[in-house]
Order: structure tokens, then C-alpha cells, then sequence
């Protein structure tokens, strides 16, 4: 029987585990790795705890939870100035292409599920937004506990690649369910207006909101290797094309290098990180390569893993 799918992968984080996010914009008051609160006062509202590290401030170690079970947490506020990140999944019907080993969609899961491992395991907060198809535009804000991961993974299996959606809609749709700063992650292949998407994610980054674009394409749609007359049927609608590829080949290569080209642009011109992830790599490489360009300060929107 064939092993039902998971975007969890125990190998994967395993491999990952040791890395962590730098967010390249002030997320909540503070840059990455600076996890102290400026905030003082006792009108601040407790929001949950967190395994102490080192770094971390030894006044705030709730003391009565350690004498009951032995283990070091330190109290996190509401206003505390950890990194809080969302990790924005495309279930539309065009995620689900695949030509061999994972479709996009099954990718986009595993990254979505080891981004949420990482960001958590480094006491960050990860969320989700599901959007397109099944996902509704669910939303599960971010915590840091490994509790709240399990969730996430939950939420994961749920979701199904069907049907269109529309990305700028969705932006502006998220937009509206979080007043908070935090770095944004959408993993999709953004088959859709480029312009639109733009400018629904300039409204979001002009509010000091770190954004980044993973878009996921299949080798097949990055080299088009089709040689015998074929019939492409659309994934998201009714439409179907028979055609002789060695015909097309050129201008579809064309239109759509142009197509990645011009959102590359695009994200360069608005700080917004992008990066082309083909899915015959495997999850943990795209993963460290493009957490290694990022960290070393690459240019934004530089197409780091094209």
C-alpha cells in the first residue's frame, strides 16, 4: 500500500533543524535574534511561555513553573519583540502538477511545514493562511509552541489543490486579518497577474511587513521537454489545448522566463524577496541555500534559486 502523504518529514527538519531566519526588516520593534522586550510595566499582557535559551533574559524565568517541572521557561508578553511570521499556502488547482515525484503542491507543503518547524524552533512564532481551492483563506495566527506546530500540520493535510484563486485578493484578504508587523512567506507559482500581485504586496510591505516569494514550478514548466502532439488540459477550469509542442516551444520558453523575469523585477524594485524553487530539488537544499543567500545579504528579489 502506498504511504499516504505527509508534509511532515522527520529527515528533512532533522537536516534543517540547526538554521535560522534572519528577517532583513524591524519585525515588532526588533531585528532578528534580539528576543528582549523595550516594553516594561506590569500592564502587559501575558501571552504564553517559551523554553529558556541562551541570550535570554534570566529575570524573566518563571521560577514557579521550573520548581514544577524542573525545566527553564520564560514568560513572553504580548508586545514582546520576537519575529512573527506567516507562511501562505496556494491550494488552487495549478499547485497540483506534477511530471514526476512530488506536484508542486505536495512541495509547497513540506517547505510550508519545515519553514513553520524552523521559525518555531528558533522561539519565533510561525502562523498559516491557506488560499485558493480548499484553503478559504484559513487563518491560524502564529504562536511559538510546538503545540501550536502540530496544528499547523493538521491544518496542512487538510488542504486539497483545486479550483482558482486569486493572489491579490487573497494578500489584501489576509491583510485585513492581522493588525500586527510580521514577515510574510507566500509559496506559490503565481500563475496569475503580476502586476496585481504587486501591488497588493507593496500595500503590505509599505507597513514595514517583511515579505518573501517562493514560487514553485515544476522542471516540466521551467523546460517544457514535451516532443509529441499533446493535449494540455487546464487544472483550474474547463480549457484544454491540443497542440504540437515542438510548434510552441520557443514562445512558450519565452513567455515564461518573461513572466519570471518581470516579477523578479518587480519584487527587486519593492524589497521583496524571490526566488524561483524547482521541485526536482530536494526540500532541505532549496531550504539552506536560500536561508545561506539570505543571511549573507544577497540583493532582494534576485531570483536566488533560478
Amino acid at each position: 500500500m502506498e504511504k499516504p502523504f505527509s508534509p511532515f518529514d522527520p529527515e528533512i527538519l532533522s537536516k534543517i533543524s540547526n538554521l535560522t531566519i534572519s528577517a532583513q526588516t524591524v519585525v515588532q520593534g526588533v531585528l532578528s535574534g534580539i528576543h528582549k522586550s523595550q516594553y516594561k510595566g506590569s500592564s502587559i499582557e501575558f501571552l504564553e511561555h517559551k523554553k529558556y535559551s541562551q541570550g535570554d533574559d534570566i529575570k524573566q524565568i518563571d521560577w514557579k513553573l521550573f520548581a514544577r517541572s524542573d525545566r527553564h521557561y520564560i514568560k513572553q508578553f504580548e508586545d514582546e519583540t520576537n519575529i512573527r511570521s506567516c507562511v501562505c499556502v496556494d491550494s488552487s488547482g495549478s499547485m497540483g502538477y506534477k511530471s514526476a515525484g512530488v506536484s508542486k503542491f505536495e512541495y509547497a507543503l513540506i517547505l510550508a511545514a519545515s519553514l513553520s518547524y524552523l521559525i518555531i524552533n528558533q522561539s519565533d512564532a510561525a502562523g498559516l493562511f491557506a488560499f485558493g481551492g480548499d484553503g478559504g483563506g484559513n487563518y491560524i495566527p502564529p504562536r511559538s509552541d510546538f503545540a501550536h506546530f502540530n496544528y499547523i500540520i493538521e491544518e496542512l493535510k487538510k488542504l486539497r489543490p483545486r479550483g482558482k484563486s486569486d493572489i491579490a485578493e487573497a494578500i489584501m484578504s489576509f491583510s485585513g486579518k492581522t493588525e500586527k508587523r510580521l514577515s510574510l512567506i507566500v509559496i506559490s507559482d503565481f500563475f496569475d497577474d503580476a502586476d496585481k500581485m504587486i501591488n497588493a504586496l507593496k500595500q503590505y510591505r509599505c507597513k514595514k511587513n517583511d515579505v518573501i516569494l517562493l514560487q514553485i514550478l515544476d522542471p516540466y514548466e521551467l523546460e517544457f521537454p514535451f516532443d509529441k502532439p499533446t493535449r494540455f488540459v487546464s487544472m483550474e477550469d474547463e480549457r484544454s489545448l491540443s497542440v504540437d509542442p515542438k510548434v510552441i516551444r520557443e514562445d512558450y520558453l519565452a513567455k515564461i522566463k518573461g513572466f519570471i523575469k518581470h516579477l523578479r523585477q518587480q519584487c527587486l524594485l519593492n524589497r521583496i524577496d524571490h526566488c524561483v524553487v524547482n521541485t526536482a530539488d530536494p526540500v532541505d537544499k532549496t531550504i539552506m541555500n536560500y536561508l545561506s543567500a539570505r543571511n549573507n545579504g544577497m540583493p532582494m528579489g534576485a531570483g536566488l534559486l533560478e
